[in-house]
């Protein structure tokens, strides 16, 4: 027993199998929580605040538990007072009710679990599906609407005091009595088994349809109400009891069931049926709501037995078959049923009576006459042919043959409603203010009557894809009033040539007249589209539903002419018919097109209309015959930001374009389409070409002026000659503005003269009137935009400034792609005039990392291993190296920088020596990183680009030496040495992006060379060293497509590389161990030139100078005899303005 007082933000856990008893002033927030065991409460204050997490058994005895509970565990209520649950509860273990009052609002409250109730349960409203047992009791409290679902076995009984119980189960109410003082409603096919059922005055029990009631006494109090609908009852009796007493009202539905058809003879039904005399009796009996003496279609009445007293019998007959001799009331055909939601069906067949049996009857004996506001409804296999008259109400046709053959003359509602033909071969007529209506499914035969729909009535069809056509035939149709369509939906149309219509009536004789309106809900269907009904005017014996535009509806149509066409994303509608003007409306001027909505609508006609064109969303096109106006119209069209307008080939626009979207010219199906626009065109926006980029050749035709305000041009072109295709723009009046221009160019490139003429302007156009706002490249070539003066056109070429000195000239080594030229350097042909073409500056990026992969694998046996004034056979050596190169490409109209480092470290792995001669084998690995900048010449628009190169990666190697003097070292010796080099490329330039390759290199050198020792004072010495070297290289890449299309390869090749060379050294001792060694060597270097790369199979070279000169200098330290340093400074120089220089440093360590 816990009695402290609990309080606070925390949380209460209880543990383990046993029970804890909460006895102080609690109000902690934290929760409860039961791992296991009992909680017990004896008020719901001593829970706090917060939810309740139960896997064990929680025991509260009185109070509000506003606490959530949840868990798998169970709640029982102990002690005799009342205890409240109000939280929205899931506990799933169930409930145990020891004593006192449990009571829930709602039966959320709960949980999930069975209620074993042993004392007395109260329920406002909700849904309890929980099994309910014990020898408890249920009392339904509250206004609300409380269900029973559950297989109860609970005894206590039930009270109602206020609202509506609902036992949807017949078992629901368990076995005890019933006390209603609410509504009491049955609603489960099959028999409810009670004790003592009472309803009390002012209260109602309800008998649903197919249910029944045994029970071992009913009470009906005065002023009380029993509804029973005989819908199901199949002749038996609805209730049985050892004992009744009855009073209040009863009232009756469905007695139209109550057998299969009515006959002339009047039918009793036992409705009660006791074991003993039923006392007194009700003191109103009703008929679907209405007073049985109002009730003058039947002849009914209700009592008890007077043999016995134990039965109450229904007896009932229709008044249309009265035996009118004998009866109260004369036969008639008048139903009349007075109350709006009452209805009664009759599933008798009505047939013509005999009108001479009573003469004093004003009744034919073949007329049915509908009054009052409620729903009659005829199911059965009528043949009576007076006719049908609908005066007021509802009259529902069930059979195929409910309304006779007679004349139907509506003035209210008529429905047919039958899967199948109603045959109303007398005729229909609807007359102002009245409907008919057929359901769906349903279908009219008239035989050779007549349709008759006057001015003010509606005729309502319900269709669907699967209605019959056509949906009425008869003699002959007038119309007049509204059409109304239900259900009905348009079907997906992919254009207007796909409409299709619905052949609504077909009859023998021309139809007259027409529906004043058509009415039809096409909320969810395309704005553009609508149906209109009309006489068909091939056959006027027949009225057609059919699809068509908006654009042309008519006063029958389901909508409004307008002109705004809303096609969502993804979807697309072609208009094939050709728009013209309207007549106007409030709402559109019969002349305007508005496009909304992220889809695609296509006008493939010529359409005359003269308003405006307004392209707010998504896209319009014109295709085929697709024309926007008539010649010489000066109507607008306005392309909007977010959407697109275009046309394909020989499509025409005649007005004015203002443009702030996206203009398309031709589409990617078009070779050579042509999109002519009659009229000015203000562009703001984007003008793209459609064509596909493999094969341009549109054209945007203005017959106007152009006037770009900040919109931009994107044009596909074959970035070649000037004969070259492309899409072009061409405007008959003046260019001004400024427009951006980009280019999408495909194509091996050449060189131009007056370049590709892509904006063509027969007026005057502004020299800043359109500017290339992309970098153009094609095979080594780069496109600017050029503007002609003397002919205001604009062109795409390729040149270089002619005062540029770098420029080149026309001597560039270029070998062209030319099918088979492999012979040399190749100048390209002379077109005419003295034009260099602008090269493209990514070639010396390409250039400029196979050059810096094949010069890092270069060295000496100096370069590796320092000065060789030693014997030392074993050593560890570790090399940095770090220079910039300077070189030139193509005829020095490429400018290439390069800065690269390399990390090298090697060692000594074999050794063999005879004390005269010794052998020296090592391994090697080294990490090169090279950038290289690359400038191309500067183009004949002041224009110049650049571009970036970098190789980094690894080489591996061995080398092995020879020295004729194994102790000094002097004399002659031989070294060689191989190195495999993987690495990886990259390339960026603009706008043609960023590239990445891989590539390999092999390398093998053979170097020999002897050392002459000339020997000073003090030990020091002086060595002159002759040296000669020879390299070979192989270097491979792979091939490589940039953005533009242009396929970069031609990398693979071998080269040689010789070097002759004289090194000095000198050795001078600085102590017993520090030796200085400063050395100079100088070298002349001779390369075969073949460092090149292809642009679509058009080479360009490396201007590296076949013959180069190198000077070394630096200075080596032995700190003693195992470790030296060494710090060298190198330079190359060459023609063509090759340069490079570098420094490295070396670390040895002998052994």
């Amino acid at each position: 027993e816990l009695k402290n007082t609990l309080s606070g933000t925390g949380s209460l856990v209880k543990i383990g199998t046993g029970e804890l008893a909460l006895n102080g002033d609690n109000d902690y927030s934290g929760g409860t929580t039961i791992d296991d065991g009992v909680l017990i409460a004896d008020n719901a204050d001593l829970l706090g605040t917060g939810a309740v997490a139960n896997s064990g058994v929680l025991k509260v005895g009185e109070g509000e538990l506003e606490n959530t509970l949840s868990g798998t565990g169970s709640l029982v209520k102990t002690g005799t007072g009342e205890l409240t649950l109000s939280g929205d509860n899931d506990y799933s273990g169930g409930t145990t009710i020891d004593d006192g009052v449990l009571i829930a609002d709602n039966a959320d409250s709960l949980g999930t679990g069975a209620v074993a109730n042993n004392g007395e349960l109260q329920v406002g409203e909700g849904e309890l599906e929980n099994t309910l047992s014990g020898s408890g009791s249920l009392v339904k409290t509250g206004t609300g609407e409380l269900t029973l679902n559950g297989d109860n076995s609970y005894s206590g009984g039930t009270t109602i005091t206020g609202g509506t119980l609902i036992a949807a189960n017949v078992n629901a109410l368990g076995g005890g009595d019933v006390d209603n003082a609410g509504t009491l409603k049955l609603d489960a096919e099959g028999e409810f088994n009670l004790a003592n059922v009472t309803t009390q005055s002012g209260a109602t029990t309800e008998l649903s349809k197919g249910t029944t009631l045994n029970v071992d006494s009913l009470t009906q109090q005065a002023d009380s109400t029993l509804n029973i609908d005989l819908s199901k009852t199949n002749g038996e009796s609805a209730i049985t009891a050892d004992s009744v007493s009855l009073a209040g009202a009863l009232n009756i539905t469905g007695i139209g069931n109550v057998t299969d058809s009515w006959t002339p003879e009047a039918y009793t039904y036992t409705l009660i049926d006791s074991d003993s005399a039923i006392t007194t009796d009700f003191n109103d009996l009703t008929v679907a709501g209405m007073n049985s003496e109002d009730v003058d279609f039947l002849t009914i009445d209700g009592k008890v037995d007077e043999a016995d007293n134990t039965h109450y019998d229904l007896t009932a007959s229709l008044s249309w078959y009265a035996d009118r001799d004998n009866a109260t009331t004369d036969a008639h055909g008048t139903f009349t049923l007075s109350d709006p939601d009452g209805s009664f069906n009759v599933a008798a067949t009505l047939t013509d009576v005999d009108d001479t049996l009573d003469p004093g009857s004003r009744w034919d004996g073949k007329s049915l006459t509908k009054e009052g506001a409620g729903t009659l409804i005829l199911s059965g296999d009528n043949d009576y042919s007076g006719g049908t008259t609908i005066n007021e109400g509802t009259l529902v046709a069930a059979s195929t043959t409910a309304l006779g053959t007679g004349l139907v003359d509506n003035n209210a509602t008529l429905v047919l409603d039958v899967d199948g033909e109603v045959s109303a071969v007398g005729g229909i007529t609807t007359h102002s203010g009245a409907t008919t209506q057929l359901a769906l499914g349903t279908s009219l035969d008239l035989g050779d009557s007549a349709l008759i729909q006057q001015d003010g009535s509606t005729l309502n069809v319900e269709l669907n894809s699967d209605s019959v056509q056509p949906l009425i035939t008869g003699g002959s149709a007038t119309l007049g009033g509204d059409l109304v369509v239900s259900d009905a939906c348009l079907q997906a149309r992919a254009s207007d040539a796909e409409f299709q219509s619905f052949k609504l009536m077909d009859m023998d004789s021309d139809i007259s007249g027409d529906f004043t309106s058509l009415k039809m809900n096409l909320t969810d269907q395309p704005d553009y589209l609508t149906v209109t009904g009309t006489i068909n005017p091939e056959d006027a014996s027949e009225y057609l539903l059919t699809e068509g535009l908006s654009w042309n509806a008519t006063a029958t149509s389901a909508t409004p002419a307008h002109g705004t066409f809303t096609l969502g994303a993804g979807d697309s509608f072609e208009v094939t018919s050709v728009l013209g003007d309207k007549t106007g409306n409030g709402d559109w001027d019969g002349k305007s097109l508005t496009k909304l909505g992220a889809g695609k609508l296509t006008l493939s006609g010529a359409n005359t209309y003269t308003g405006d064109t307004n392209v707010q969303e998504g896209t319009l096109w014109l295709a085929g015959d697709g024309t926007i106006g008539e010649v010489g119209s000066q109507q607008a069209v306005n392309v909007a930001s977010d959407a697109t307008f275009g046309g394909s080939n020989g499509t025409t626009v005649n007005g004015k374009v203002t443009n702030e979207g996206t203009l398309v010219f031709g589409d990617s199906e078009e070779t050579g389409a042509i999109f002519t626009l009659n009229g000015d065109l203000i562009n703001m926006g984007t003008m793209t070409s459609g064509s596909s980029s493999s094969t341009p050749g549109n054209t945007l035709y203005v017959d106007g002026d152009y006037t770009g305000n900040g919109g931009s041009l994107y044009l596909n072109t074959v970035l070649g000659d000037d004969d070259s295709a492309t899409d072009k723009l061409v405007i008959t009046g003046d260019a001004s503005g400024t427009t951006d221009l980009y280019i999408n160019g495909i194509g091996d490139g050449a060189q131009t003269t007056n370049g590709i003429e892509v904006v063509d302007v027969g007026g005057v156009s502004t020299s800043d009137a359109f500017e290339l706002k992309n970098e153009v490249n094609a095979g080594l070539y780069t496109y600017r935009l050029y503007w002609n003066e003397s002919d205001n056109d604009w062109y795409l070429a390729s040149k270089a400034q002619s005062d540029d000195d770098d420029s080149g000239g026309d001597d560039s080594d270029v070998t062209p792609s030319d099918g088979g030229d492999d012979g040399g350097n190749v100048t390209p042909p002379d077109d005419g005039g003295d034009v260099a073409p602008q090269y493209r500056a990514d070639i010396g990026a390409y250039m400029g990392n196979q050059w810096m992969a094949r010069n890092l694998q270069m060295q000496t046996l100096y370069d590796r291993e320092g000065s060789q004034y030693r014997n030392a056979d074993g050593s560890v050596w570790a090399r940095f190296k770090a220079g910039k190169a300077e070189s030139e490409a193509v005829s020095g109209n490429i400018d290439m920088d390069s800065n690269y480092s390399q990390f090298q470290l090697g060692g000594d792995i074999l050794a063999w020596g005879n004390g005269q001669q010794s052998v020296t084998v090592g391994v090697m690995a080294s990490y090169i990183n090279a950038d290289t900048d690359s400038t191309g010449n500067r183009g004949a628009d002041g224009s110049q680009f650049t571009s970036s190169g970098n190789v980094d990666g690894y080489n591996l190697g061995v080398y092995a030496t020879w020295f004729a003097d194994a102790q000094t070292h002097s004399g002659a010796y031989v070294d060689s040495w191989y190195q495999y080099g993987f690495y990886n490329n990259s390339v960026e330039s603009g706008d043609a992006g960023s590239e990445s390759y891989d590539s390999t290199a092999n390398a093998v050198s053979l170097e020999t060379g002897y050392r002459y020792d000339i020997a000073l004072s003090n030990g020091n010495t002086v060595s002159l060293t002759p040296q000669a070297q020879v390299v070979w290289q192989n270097y491979s890449a792979d091939s490589v497509k940039d953005n533009y299309g242009t396929r970069i390869d031609g990398q693979d090749g071998d080269s040689w590389t010789t070097r002759l060379g004289l090194r000095v050294d000198g050795k001078l001792y600085k102590g017993s161990r520090t030796v200085i060694q400063p050395f100079a060597e100088a070298n002349w270097l001779h390369t075969s030139d073949d460092v090149s790369v292809s642009f679509d199979d058009a080479t360009v070279k490396q201007d590296l100078p076949a013959n180069r000169a190198e000077l070394k200098v630096g200075l080596q330290a032995d700190i003693d005899k195992q470790w030296s340093v060494r710090a060298q400074v190198a330079g190359q120089t060459g023609s063509n303005d090759f340069g490079d220089l570098n420094g490295s440093l070396n670390l040895r360590y002998n052994w």
